[in-house]
């Protein structure tokens, strides 16, 4: 569904240059039972926690790498009664407007390649301050120049839009851009799609409505590497929930630090679509919990510390785990916790401090496992941190767990799970799942859904 310039896109991102996007040393990768999984951060504390969390001295920012992108789809033939196309395309025209604004890095070199740093001269924050609704100004954005996208270095700077964000980069960090399309089907039937290229600090509205907002603050991870499916993260609506009959719009601004800087996006649709995820949990609901005590000895020796290569004593959790080996199957003991709403760094009563381990269960229950068979992804999506196992029905299922020494935390995560092994394992009625998570340094939390996933 992509525009037929993606031929020439995969053709200049193989010869061109990426290394602008380069960032520093790459992220660690969870691993787990499953298959790959999507990431929104390098660093364990989300972009809304304030301070953000410290980090061991020893690591530096993860080097933002661009993935590769597809070559040009090769058009297949589209079933009756099915049309597929785009509202708006890659590469398309787009207003805009530039803000001067120098990034000093966290060792204070001026447009350095450190995290933790500042941004100085800073029209942008001037700007948002004075007009903290510019989303939904459009008859003043409607008035900003126009260019083509993409815009930055990181696709390929010999295609990228001519303005003062890509030819000045050391003073222009910020961008704003702003699109109009039109939407004349908003039937069931009808699925839409948005894909983001994002680097870095992105805030995108639909309509004047927040609908993705990543923002590190300088210091954890908030670009991507590529056209990536966006899925709002400001509540459970989907992006045709956004939209409406008639004139739609979408406005984005783009705060980039060091290394490469990006923007460019598209919005598919498919009438007669039978692409819809099934949610068989969200975000942000009830769970049944139980804290354990488990001190953090960092790995200097001091106790609560945030050098990573600790380790935990006493470990209450570790201890409960020995001594109930099959805990992950005792559900009429799991059904005598207490209950919390997610997300549990809030919900969870008691999971503080030195309480740094704790046990999750949820109940829920799948109408038909038959239906799930035809879907392309198993997910387990949303946030956590740190060091989790999940077990469904028992039987795990995913496994991100850095023994306190590589990352172990995830916000935004859409993890692919093992489809095979998860739709062996539910059954129709109730189903369950045990989760056990023990923070070592920094925020900790659990806020996740799951969810079977039509691409």
């Amino acid at each position: 569904m992509k525009k037929i310039f993606s031929l020439l896109l995969a053709v200049l991102m193989i010869v061109g240059t990426l290394a602008a996007c380069s960032k520093s040393e790459p992220a660690s990768t969870p691993s787990n039972t499953g298959s790959s999984a999507q990431t929104n951060t390098d660093a364990e504390t989300p972009a809304e926690e304030t301070p953000a969390e410290e980090q061991p001295a020893e690591e530096k920012p993860a080097e933002e790498v661009p993935a590769e992108e597809p070559a040009a789809e090769i058009p297949t033939e589209t079933p009756a009664g099915k049309e597929e196309g785009t509202l708006i395309d890659q590469m398309s025209t787009w207003h805009w407007r530039s803000f001067e604004c120098q990034y000093i890095d966290g060792n204070g070199e001026f447009s350095g390649w450190a995290s933790g740093g500042h941004y100085e001269n800073d029209e942008m924050a001037d700007f948002v301050a004075s007009n903290p609704e510019w989303y939904k100004d459009t008859a003043m954005m409607e008035k900003w120049e126009e260019a083509d996208a993409p815009f930055g270095d990181c696709i390929n700077a010999a295609i990228a839009a001519d303005t003062p964000f890509t030819s000045d980069p050391d003073n222009n960090h910020g961008l704003m851009v702003y699109k109009t399309f039109n939407v004349d089907d908003l039937a069931d039937s009808t699925l839409y799609e948005y894909y983001m290229f994002y680097d870095n600090t992105v805030y995108c509205y639909v309509n004047g409505e927040p609908y993705f907002i990543l923002d590190g603050n300088c210091v954890t991870q908030d670009w991507n590497g590529g056209y990536d499916l966006i899925k709002s993260n400001q509540g459970d609506k989907s992006f045709k929930d956004y939209l409406h009959l008639g004139e739609n719009y979408i406005a984005v601004s783009i705060k980039d630090a060091w290394g490469g800087r990006e923007f460019d996006a598209y919005i598919a649709y498919e009438k007669g679509s039978t692409k819809k995820d099934i949610t068989l949990f969200d975000q942000n609901e009830e769970w049944q919990y139980t804290v354990f005590k488990a001190p953090y000895i960092d790995g200097n020796g001091e106790a609560e510390g945030s050098a990573a290569g600790g380790h935990f004593e006493p470990d209450e959790l570790a201890d409960y785990i020995a001594a109930h080996p099959d805990f992950m199957t005792d559900t009429a003991t799991a059904k005598t916790w207490a209950t919390g709403k997610a997300p549990m760094s809030s919900g969870a009563a008691g999971w503080e401090g030195e309480n740094h381990g704790i046990i999750l269960y949820k109940a829920f229950n799948v109408d038909s496992v038959e239906a799930l068979k035809s879907c392309d992804e198993i997910n387990l999506y949303g946030d956590y941190d740190n060091a989790i196992h999940v077990w469904l029905n028992g039987v795990e299922i995913y496994t991100d767990d850095g023994e306190a020494v590589t990352q172990d935390w995830q916000y935004g995560i859409n993890a692919a799970l093992d489809k095979d092994l998860v739709l062996s394992t539910l059954k129709d009625g109730e189903n369950y799942m045990i989760v056990t998570v023990k923070d070592a340094w920094g925020g900790r939390e659990w806020n996740c859904g799951f969810r079977a996933h039509w691409n």
